[in-house]
């Protein structure tokens, strides 16, 4: 299969249709692993299609999320026209099912990175199977007990109950930062995330290491610093953290004595 890109078709809305029944009538497609709900009910896979010519227009591909309900049917999660050759991200891909079954999260980024520099994160979509509606969570990482996302919607921090809505939101610490990093701290209790003046073509300027409490979300600013700026952020232990600057050098945060050190 060629390498295909998520930058926008070049297709109009009339055209679309076209795209999708000639991909469809032409090639056959690969079907990715399933990822079954817990419940058993549910098939989430994705339906691959290669590339395409189309005259004066380039190739395409296109891709279907895929959902099939035990017993029969399926039916069309969301879908992908994609311009092949280049960079970008791009991809279909299912993540995880809540464990009750109710929600789906998936990706519209499973491979590649966009044109560019700076901080990025795949985004995360979720689909309720119930009312059969996808809503955008934003970019952000699991916690470590798998009950909770947190996620950005641009200057705003969101956290989300995997097995139903969302659990609150907060702004951003610092409104004129850029936003960065979240880590989850090991008991899922607490999070951390980095804000920073510049990000490209490096991390720059200001930034802010910022904790985040659950179930207040009450944020508290632990580190200001512009000389190093942390780019970087690791939670593997209950007390402290790792934290990385703009030239890759490792430094610790105790979260005790609230110390920062370089780590030899």
């Amino acid at each position: 299969m060629q390498v295909k890109t998520a930058t926008p078709t070049p297709e109009t809305p009339t055209q679309t249709p076209v795209l999708e029944e000639t991909i469809m009538a032409v090639q056959v497609p690969s079907v990715s692993p399933a990822l079954i709900s817990p419940d058993r009910k549910w098939r989430a896979e994705v339906m691959s299609y290669d590339c395409t010519p189309f005259a004066d227009m380039g190739d395409y591909a296109l891709e279907r999320l895929m959902l099939v309900q035990e017993g029969g049917g399926d039916r069309i999660v969301d879908q992908q026209i994609l311009a092949c050759g280049g960079l970008g991200a791009f991809g279909l891909g299912p993540l995880f099912w809540s464990p009750n079954s109710l929600f789906l999260y998936y990706t519209d980024a499973r491979e590649g990175v966009p044109d560019g520099c700076g901080y990025w994160e795949r985004s995360i979509l979720r689909l309720d199977v119930t009312q059969w509606v996808v809503e955008k969570l934003g970019r952000g990482p699991l916690s470590p007990d798998g009950l909770k996302l947190a996620t950005w919607q641009g200057m705003e921090l969101v956290v989300w109950d995997i097995d139903g809505g969302e659990i609150g939101r907060v702004p951003a610490s610092a409104p004129q930062s850029l936003d960065g990093p979240i880590a989850w701290s090991p008991d899922s209790q607490s999070l951390v995330y980095l804000q920073y003046a510049s990000d490209c073509p490096f991390v720059s300027g200001k930034s802010y290491v910022v904790r985040l409490d659950l179930p207040e979300l009450s944020a508290e600013i632990l580190v200001e610093s512009e000389a190093p700026s942390f780019g970087g952020v690791e939670w593997e232990f209950p007390d402290a953290l790792r934290l990385f600057d703009e030239n890759g050098v490792e430094w610790a945060y105790d979260l005790k004595t609230e110390e920062l050190e370089v780590v030899k």
